[in-house]
């Protein structure tokens, strides 16, 4: 475990919402377990019963042993170890989204925030990982707003993504991010890579169709309400425009024009810009 994510847990100062990012999908997903269950153990709960998460002996006084610290703190012979280790705790949930956008829906969302605002049914705490936050959708995250914000005292919720920037601003600014180290490439779903290359390609065409501005409006048409689908385009435009320069260099000034403008988008697009405001300026670049 981290050395300060370990610390906080020793010392009971874990924060209410954190963000696990970095690595491959597999560690993400074993360290926001691991933590979760920490916070579930209940090794020490009958002698301290005042610590916010339940007085698990990783919140005690006394020194952990060297056996302690490989285990993460888990004792694995209490009810909630066992449970949580067979993934039958009724006091923790992993939600998981797809490794592509969008396949983290907004009613999983919903379902979450109504059972965070029920008591917890054995432990003293109530723990969400949410697996692979980054494929969210807009509104998914915007519906997490208010849970981040003004959680239950006994509410943890533990976030993972590749990297912070993959969330919106109003996310990342509402968590504690923990990095697990550089983060391992993972493959796009095929189909979503070819349609996001597909529509890459004719916006680029477009770009570079100076005297036919209705080119430019027809392809940039099926991005309008789709925010999560224009987070990625962006980037895939950007280097679609770089292949075309290397097969072309009489193209540079204008591609790397554009390619600066891509970048002030996608920065707009992070600070939540108006989406049908940012494609009318993406139309009329």
């Amino acid at each position: 475990m981290l050395p300060r994510l370990q610390a906080m847990l020793e010392t009971d100062m874990l924060p209410h919402a954190l963000l696990l990012e970095g690595a491959s999908q597999a560690v993400r997903r074993d360290a926001a377990v691991e933590v979760a269950r920490a916070l579930l153990c209940g090794r020490e709960a009958e002698d301290d019963e005042t610590s916010m998460f339940g007085g698990a002996s990783l919140f005690g006084e006394t020194e952990p042993t060297p056996d302690d610290q490989k285990a993460g703190y888990l004792c694995e012979n209490c009810s909630h170890c066992m449970k949580s280790a067979g993934g039958v705790h009724p006091d923790m949930q992993v939600i998981e989204g797809g490794a592509s956008a969008r396949s983290f829906h907004i009613d999983a969302i919903r379902a979450l925030r109504q059972d965070a605002f029920v008591l917890p049914n054995e432990a003293n705490v109530k723990v969400y990982v949410l697996h692979n936050a980054q494929s969210m959708t807009a509104e998914a995250q915007n519906a997490l707003l208010k849970l981040l914000e003004e959680p239950p005292d006994y509410v943890c919720l533990i976030l993972t993504a590749p990297a912070r920037k993959m969330l919106l601003q109003t996310v990342i600014s509402r968590v504690a991010a923990f990095s697990l180290g550089e983060a391992v490439e993972e493959a796009l779903d095929p189909e979503r890579e070819a349609l996001l290359n597909n529509q890459a390609s004719e916006i680029a065409r477009a770009l570079l169709q100076a005297k036919n501005p209705y080119a430019m409006l027809e392809a940039t048409a099926p991005l309008e309400g789709d925010r999560d689908f224009v987070r990625e385009l962006l980037p895939c435009l950007r280097r679609t425009l770089h292949e075309m320069l290397l097969k072309d260099t009489r193209l540079a000034p204008r591609v790397l024009a554009l390619i600066d403008h891509l970048r002030e988008l996608e920065f707009a697009l992070e600070r939540n810009a108006n989406l049908n405001l940012l494609i009318t300026r993406l139309a009329a670049l």
